[in-house]
């Protein structure tokens, strides 16, 4: 092993990488900005190198092997702790042409996505954003592996290796269809518990932000429904009897288009804390800092 690493182009490293990210030859070569046939001998020469096969061809692509796999978790380490190391010595300058991967749930991208790339086009137009949604559990790996770069979330995790920054707190707010009997005398805590809910799915074994926030108050609700995403509830709460418990913003953005009735939670909760994650070896990375600070910027007009 000592020997192949002496041997080991680093190019081909990054090269691999690439090709795991995309799993496609032609999108690969785009992003590192070489010919095709470039990229195929550079995968070609690290196959050798290192004496095992990486990918097979299919029809939708390159499948990485499982060796690949296994391979991959430590090259891409390594990779963003050099390129965290590099980062140092030169801050970030906005026309630098960069990818950044991003993961938030639905809201989150409804509520800041559209103001956030407004901003970046004026600022930084060659800065890209890729949003994965609905990370969960797989957030701390992620961004471990340098998978993601930076986290949008509600969700906490007990991983030493994780920074955060609250960039916004959210309040809860119940929607119900235009006459909902439960709003007819004012939504009061009776009403909310009689009623049947629409509610989401838990993520990384934990519930929504509303059981969150409950844990400790011992209010459960009747729920009939289980979503995945918060976008859906308006519509479905609008044609049924069901009660949907959604973020404050979210219910003020589609209580006109359904003609929704709205009302704070009838009990005292405290609100939902939203939090930039990412980690602790891309601390010192100045785009990434540069990132975070347009995001919080964006966050904190979009709360006022």
């Amino acid at each position: 092993m000592n020997q192949n690493l002496q041997q080991i182009d680093l190019n081909l490293l990054f090269v691999f990488d690439m090709l795991m990210q995309e799993r496609n030859l032609s999108r690969a070569a785009e992003r590192l900005h070489k010919s095709q046939p470039a990229v195929s001998n550079a995968l070609s020469r690290l196959r050798e190198q290192l004496g095992q096969p990486l990918f097979r061809r299919t029809a939708k692509g390159l499948e990485p092997t499982a060796g690949a796999m296994t391979l991959h978790v430590p090259v891409r380490q390594a990779l963003r702790l050099l390129q965290a190391g590099l980062a140092v010595q030169e801050s970030f300058q906005p026309d630098t042409e960069r990818t950044f991967r991003l993961s938030m749930n639905d809201y989150g991208q409804l509520r800041l996505l559209p103001s956030l790339m407004t901003r970046l086009m004026a600022l930084a137009p060659q800065v890209k954003l890729q949003v994965l949604s609905d990370e969960g559990a797989l957030i701390p790996q992620r961004l471990a592996s340098g998978d993601l770069d930076l986290a949008i979330d509600y969700l906490y995790f007990d991983d030493a290796d994780l920074l955060y920054q609250p960039i916004h707190e959210e309040r809860l707010a119940v929607i119900g269809r235009p006459g909902h009997p439960a709003f007819r005398e004012g939504l009061d805590k009776t009403a909310y518990l009689a009623a049947q809910h629409v509610s989401l799915l838990p993520r990384a074994g934990r519930g929504s932000p509303l059981e969150i926030v409950l844990g400790s108050a011992k209010v459960q609700r009747h729920v009939q429904l289980q979503v995945p995403h918060y976008l859906t509830i308006p519509a479905i709460v609008a044609s049924t009897d069901l009660l949907g418990t959604v973020p404050w913003h979210l219910a003020r953005h589609f209580v006109h288009n359904y003609g929704l009735q709205l009302a704070e939670l009838p009990f005292e909760t405290p609100a939902v804390q939203v939090s930039l994650i990412w980690h602790r070896q891309q601390q010192h990375m100045s785009g990434l800092q540069w990132l975070k600070e347009q995001i919080a910027q964006v966050a904190q007009t979009e709360s006022s």
